[in-house]
């Protein structure tokens, strides 16, 4: 898995295409809309979890801690599942960074 930054959005999405599980990580604070979980109101940091292989998506989402999986985008390049709380702390701890990003420190 590696992690991207909120303006890295079409990099995570290209890293994904070619195989890989990206980790598209945002500060969603003030952000939500009706219908919006209550992990995501509460939470500063948002993420997707990009990944095309929908099976290794879920197990990934699974081990993380994401209690309810919602495959959102199914079978298209924008694949994923939505992070936050717990399951995101989770991922960002395992996330491999290559280059610098807006979420260092995190």
């Amino acid at each position: 898995m590696k992690r991207f930054g909120r303006k890295q959005i079409r990099e995570a999405v290209d890293f994904a295409l070619q195989g890989g599980q990206a980790l598209h990580v945002w500060d969603g604070t003030g952000w939500s809309r009706p219908g919006t979980p209550a992990c995501f109101r509460r939470s500063h940091l948002w993420a997707h979890l990009f990944d095309q292989d929908a099976a290794r998506l879920e197990a990934t989402a699974r081990r993380l801690g994401v209690r309810v999986i919602v495959i959102q985008c199914r079978g298209l390049p924008r694949q994923h599942v939505d992070l936050c709380g717990k399951p995101l702390a989770r991922a960002i701890h395992e996330t491999i960074q290559e280059q610098p990003d807006d979420t260092k420190g995190m």
